[in-house]
């Protein structure tokens, strides 16, 4: 018992602190917020009185009159994990407290894959983990535990074990099991499913590649199953067909086709690496707080420089098969219609950010020291965030 307690990956006191303070932050700004956005908790009861529809038809939060009913278009995982509190509590049950579970999730399997996956140092650890908290959209989503943004924090979590997974012991099974619950939770996630099998294939001998991609496969097959199981109950084919019947309705979609197109492109180039702060002014009068975030969110080149670390990344196969999932991943969202609409930075960016957080990491685990301009641009990316919070906490959403 004493052998198997000393196994255990005990943080230090300098990581106990990190992790203390985000818990702090996110208590802080989420200020006992209950999200009026609550598709989940709707869906959850739902399910807890057995069935998929949901008796709320609101457009402004994704809820898709169709065949009768009203649905929920967005992942079903997040609901699935709110269905016991939604038994006791029904739609009163919290889904922004459930956004907070799940970031500090997130963070903890990152912390173990950066520090005992990946082999960083734990200053090269708590820099990273720091930038992935404040200097990406992962805590502003939290902090809102919005539908929208429930659905990446809980595939940002889910991801980030299944990558724990995937570096560490390699369990076919539990790899694919958090892969189906991320791609669950945000569908774009299913594009990373080659590179799980790719890590479960490398660096092992034949009958360990043949048990682990067979157990891996038999759970992926699994979750599709259960997937397209949904789509009939729900739209009676296997087709998920909700975000595009809902595309068709939305004033800023079209009343035809596929709300994937390339003419999108643009926008969305626009968007990622272009749009920046608005200044606040009247008749040039330089206006408090000086500058504010356009709805449609901030440029990754403004709320997140640090992920250029990402491009220095040592050149290996593990390197390529990153890069090849960061742009499978983030293909759909640069072919969408709407950027992630209402929001600080850009959330989709999320889909592939865990990704090249792997990348930052193998970038700097070859380096003896930190690099000056790596801190510069985490610091950046950190207060960026930071102002990101306090902008929406304090002008946008003041209360739920």
């Amino acid at each position: 018992m004493k052998a198997a307690w000393n196994r255990l990956p005990l943080p230090s006191p300098l990581t106990a602190a990190f992790f203390v303070a985000v818990i702090v932050a996110l208590l802080v700004s989420s200020h006992g917020r209950q999200t009026p956005y609550n598709n989940d908790v709707l869906l959850a009861d739902a399910i807890a009185h057995g069935h998929l529809w949901v008796d709320r038809h609101d457009t402004t939060i994704d809820s898709l009159a169709y065949r009768g009913r009203n649905w929920i278009i967005e992942g079903p995982v997040p609901a699935l994990l709110m269905v016991p509190f939604a038994a006791v509590w029904h739609e009163a049950a919290n889904q922004t407290t459930e956004a907070l579970v799940l970031c500090m999730i997130a963070m903890l399997a990152a912390w173990r894959l950066l520090r005992l996956r990946l082999g960083l140092s734990e200053r090269k650890t708590l820099l990273l983990l720091a930038f992935m908290f404040a200097g990406t959209d992962l805590w502003w989503c939290s902090m809102l535990g919005d539908v929208w943004f429930i659905s990446h924090t809980a595939a940002v979590a889910f991801t980030f074990l299944a990558l724990d997974e995937a570096f560490g012991k390699k369990r076919g099974w539990l790899v694919a099991a958090w892969a189906v619950l991320a791609f669950g939770s945000r569908f774009s996630m299913v594009l990373a499913l080659p590179l799980y099998g790719a890590l479960l294939w490398m660096d092992a001998n034949p009958e360990d590649r043949r048990r682990r991609l067979t157990d891996y496969g038999g759970i992926v097959a699994l979750g599709f199953s259960l997937w397209i199981a949904r789509d009939v109950a729900q739209y009676g084919t296997w087709r998920d067909l909700g975000y595009t019947l809902f595309y068709r309705q939305d004033p800023w979609g079209q009343p035809e086709g596929s709300p994937f197109r390339l003419a999108y492109l643009p926008y969305e180039i626009w968007s990622y690496f272009l749009q920046a702060p608005v200044l606040a002014e009247y008749r040039q009068l330089a206006l408090w707080p000086i500058y504010k975030i356009d709805t449609r969110g901030i440029a990754l080149t403004w709320t997140s420089p640090a992920l250029v670390l990402a491009f220095v990344a040592p050149r290996s196969r593990l390197m390529w098969f990153l890069w090849a999932t960061v742009v499978l991943v983030a293909g759909p969202s640069f072919l969408y219609y709407l950027n992630g609409w209402v929001q600080f930075g850009m959330r989709h960016a999320l889909d592939f950010e865990p990704f090249m957080l792997v990348l930052m990491a193998l970038a700097l685990r070859e380096r003896e020291r930190i690099p000056i301009w790596v801190t510069v641009l985490v610091t950046w990316s950190c207060l960026a965030g930071v102002w990101g919070a306090w902008y929406w906490d304090t002008f946008v959403r003041t209360g739920n």
